[in-house]
């Protein structure tokens, strides 16, 4: 089995004049409810009064997936055979920092990451 590779970028909008830092405390990626791995980043600065976006990234081997889920690993084959694709779920959290203040934001996101 190959490894997979997920980039994706957290889109956050900072409506105040107070920057800080954003840092990752742990993301993890799921697979058809089996935790196959973590998401990383390095630590960001956060602008005033704007949009920006933090790129994160993972690598999982599909083969953790299929030895965790052997009852129905047929079907799972099958199933991103025939769609290109795998249904993923991150949790975790981000934690934003301004000097000694810090304060966690959830994370709890499901999609449908296409496969290439």
């Amino acid at each position: 089995m190959r490894n997979i590779t997920l980039k994706a970028d957290a889109v956050f909008n900072n409506p105040n004049n107070i920057k800080g830092k954003l840092s990752i405390d742990s993301i993890h990626i799921f697979v058809d409810n089996i935790d196959v791995g973590a998401l990383s980043s390095q630590e960001f600065d956060v602008p005033s009064k704007n949009e920006f976006a933090i790129p994160l990234e993972g690598t999982f081997s599909l083969s953790k997936v299929y030895k965790k889920n052997k009852n129905s690993i047929l079907g799972s084959v099958l199933k991103v055979i025939q769609s290109d694709s795998l249904d993923i779920h991150y949790k975790g959290v981000i934690r934003y920092h301004f000097g000694n203040f810090s304060y966690p934001y959830t994370i709890d996101k499901q999609q449908k990451v296409r496969l290439k």
